[in-house]
């Protein structure tokens, strides 16, 4: 009976090292069949990957509108309004008695007056300006966001290839039970923990292939990959430290562009304040034409001069200076918070790689010790529960390792977002 023990479980080794070997061809399997004449990887440079970002962004495509629709409406904004006949006709009293049909007609035009054509041209090269910053910001933001999903999803491949060991691992552990359970060699408690334990596994398993399947999925719409590859990968992005100090920190936020946005909305008010006091006078219509009746014919002019007695201009003004005021009020409050929470990022950062130098440590000790069992257990000093139970910790540790890594790539991701800036793509060491 132990030689039989000792044959299955030589051969279910056999087969779990076999795919520990090819952990690739295990992923591509999970994520799906391949249709005939495809390409199983669809690889791209870093170039490509943020062209990509770029063009299926459905944010990018209306801020970039946005952005050049500012030029034609400042430019509208500007324009003289519409010019218009102005003709009105009348009974009068005829110098030689009776009345005649008296008509005047003139030709309107309504300038925009210069001093209202200057502030409203400094209001829309200030919306422009701001509009290509918020353009930027958001490309950036894209740019983090795709980036750590990539980031996440080659953590999950390593995460459910590990996870697939560690299936196998299970289900040699419920044979050798069931076989065992058979001879009357263990209770029936006992074989329905190594089933639980199977069962528990794979639930595990199982989401671990959904979670990468969504991520892949996710993955795609955000690059517009349409085809038919089953996998992706970015050629010089992958997992890597940042390496930035507190005094890097400032630097960074000393060109902040959430900070140069509220200043742009600063400014923005500044010049509608200034819009809505110009406004009082902002045309001037002005007319010529000519005066006809019956026993007389003579050239006319004409002005209209607004009179803008009221309140609606002042109360503008106001409505902007107050806005102004609490723009100046946010620019203070959000350089505060970026600075608290681009420090604070760094701090978890470092603690987080402390952690993930912890669990390699763990992980490799734990790998030292399967190696130590498997010896055991080929020379029958080790039973092969024992063996299992030590193979199925270092495989454990291997997933709080990727953990510890994915927990890094999140907050890398704030810090990015904190100071709407990518810190690492190109010319990355690997961990």
């Amino acid at each position: 009976m132990k030689t039989i023990f000792r044959i299955v479980l030589c051969a279910c080794c056999v087969s779990m090292f076999v795919c520990a070997k090819t952990p690739g061809k295990s992923t591509q399997k999970a994520l799906g069949s391949l249709p005939a004449n495809s390409q199983a990887v669809h690889t791209m440079s870093v170039a490509e990957f943020l062209e990509r970002i770029e063009q299926n962004s459905v944010m990018l495509a209306k801020s970039q509108a946005y952005a050049k629709s500012l030029i034609y409406e400042g430019k509208a904004a500007r324009a003289w309004n519409s010019p218009y006949a102005d003709v009105s006709a009348m009974q009068v009293r005829s110098p030689s008695g009776g009345k005649e049909l008296e008509t005047e007609a003139y030709f309107m035009l309504a300038p925009r007056l210069p001093w209202v054509s200057s502030i409203l041209r400094q209001m829309y090269e200030t919306r422009h300006i701001r509009a290509q910053k918020n353009y930027e910001l958001t490309k950036r933001l894209s740019v983090i966001g795709i980036k750590r999903l990539y980031l996440d999803y080659l953590a999950q491949k390593e995460q459910f290839e590990v996870y697939e060991d560690r299936l196998a691992n299970a289900k040699e552990q419920l044979d050798i039970a069931k076989i065992r359970f058979d001879a009357g060699r263990i209770s029936r408690s006992q074989y329905l923990f190594f089933r639980s334990d199977f069962l528990s596994v794979q639930v595990m398993y199982e989401n671990s292939k959904k979670n990468l399947l969504n991520t892949l999925n996710a993955l795609k719409v955000g690059l517009g990959i349409i085809d038919s590859s089953v996998d992706i990968q970015v050629d010089g992005l992958a997992f890597s430290y940042i390496g930035l100090s507190d005094t890097d920190i400032e630097s960074k936020l000393q060109n902040s562009l959430y900070l140069e946005i509220v200043a742009l909305d600063i400014a923005d008010y500044s010049n509608s304040a200034k819009f809505a006091s110009r406004s009082r006078f902002d045309s001037l219509e002005v007319g010529a034409g000519a005066n006809i009746a019956e026993s007389s014919t003579g050239a006319a002019f004409k002005v209209k001069i607004p009179l803008p007695l009221t309140t609606k201009y002042g109360n503008q003004k106001a409505m902007y200076l107050a806005l102004q005021s609490g723009s100046v009020r946010e620019s203070e409050i959000l350089k505060n918070t970026l600075q608290n929470n681009a420090h604070s990022y760094l701090t978890q950062l470092e603690v987080k790689k402390n952690a993930i130098s912890v669990a390699k440590a763990d992980e490799e000790n734990k790998k030292n010790l399967t190696e130590i069992s498997k010896i055991g257990y080929e020379a029958g000093k080790t039973s092969v529960f024992e063996y299992l139970l030590v193979k199925n910790n270092y495989l454990d540790s291997m997933i709080a390792t990727i953990e510890a890594k994915r927990d890094y790539i999140n907050t890398m991701a704030m810090l990015e977002e904190s100071l709407a800036q990518v810190l690492t793509l190109e010319n990355q060491k690997q961990e």
